[in-house]
């Protein structure tokens, strides 16, 4: 007669873990999925993105490509998705984030602090580009 107590009793305690693992799920409804996450870091301009892992309000990703370059480890907030910390774009994935971008001939310029300078061709129209180093974002 105590074995199927002893069963009861299990079934009882996994189910209980369970109910808490969906409850805390549900306290945190705003975080971030893992997928969200890689969504964020592509449209950013990361590739290659491994060793995702969420520690509280963090993900840790240990192996990324940011512009055809491998990054340091990255911690991201589960939240916003923003990075905590993150070097700005060197000159080089500037170029590649352009060329990706649909610009040909692309060539350094140079640098005006958080600015990058870069010449480059649309279609056969040259251009000259800023892009901000800390968003990738272009400045006309």
């Amino acid at each position: 007669m105590r074995l199927p107590s002893l069963a009861a009793l299990i079934l009882l305690l996994a189910g209980a873990a369970a109910a808490q693992t969906a409850q805390q799920d549900r306290m945190d409804p705003a975080w971030l999925t893992a997928d969200q996450v890689r969504t964020v870091l592509r449209a950013r301009g990361f590739t290659e993105i491994g060793g995702l892992t969420r520690e509280g309000d963090t993900y840790r990703i240990t192996d990324a490509t940011r512009y055809g370059e491998k990054v340091a480890e990255l911690r991201i907030d589960a939240l916003t998705g923003q990075p905590r910390e993150a070097p700005p774009l060197t000159e080089r994935q500037a170029r590649s984030l352009l060329q990706e971008r649909g610009y040909t001939a692309v060539e350094e310029v140079g640098r005006e602090g958080d600015i990058i300078r870069l010449r480059a061709r649309q279609g056969n129209t040259p251009v000259e580009l800023r892009v901000n180093a800390w968003t990738g974002a272009l400045v006309r």
